[in-house]
């Protein structure tokens, strides 16, 4: 196992910030969630492309593992990447990553997405955050985005 290497900590975000949001478990039924949890990270001058993870489907998985695995490892190298929602699938990706290429950044999620959280950690990188997805961060309370958003910025 890897010990967490401190020059590869996440920066804190400032406003302008990319952030890049995964569906790398299963398919997302709820929209509004998306709409409602992009609406917070651009209250906090987070720039959140477009998304269209709510319309893909590979059975019960938001996409084949190809697309899944791609979507984790952006070219963009956004500084955030938010997953959409946890239940069952993300582990698959675990078996594509034979390069380990992470990069420098913050990862936020819960559930299924533990293990991505965790590879992400065993492999030197900090910035792993066990907490709210896109799809529920909008029914956090105040308290709770507020301290979020502290640890990122």
């Amino acid at each position: 196992m890897a010990t967490v290497d401190p020059t590869k900590l996440a920066p804190a975000l400032v406003q302008g910030d990319e952030v890049v949001a995964v569906a790398a478990s299963s398919a997302i039924d709820n929209e509004e969630g998306i709409i409602k949890g992009l609406k917070v990270l651009e209250s906090w001058g987070l720039i959140c492309r477009p998304q269209t993870i709510y319309k893909r489907r590979w059975g019960y998985l938001a996409g084949n593992d190809q697309t899944r695995f791609s979507e984790l490892h952006p070219k963009s190298n956004a500084p955030l990447i938010i997953f959409a929602r946890g239940g069952w699938g993300s582990a698959r990706l675990l078996e594509l990553d034979q390069e380990k290429s992470w990069s420098i950044g913050w990862m936020l999620g819960f559930s299924d997405v533990t293990s991505l959280l965790l590879a992400r950690l065993t492999s030197g990188f900090g910035g792993c955050i066990h907490g709210p997805l896109l799809t529920t961060l909008y029914k956090e309370p105040d308290w709770s985005k507020e301290r979020l958003k502290s640890l990122l910025f």
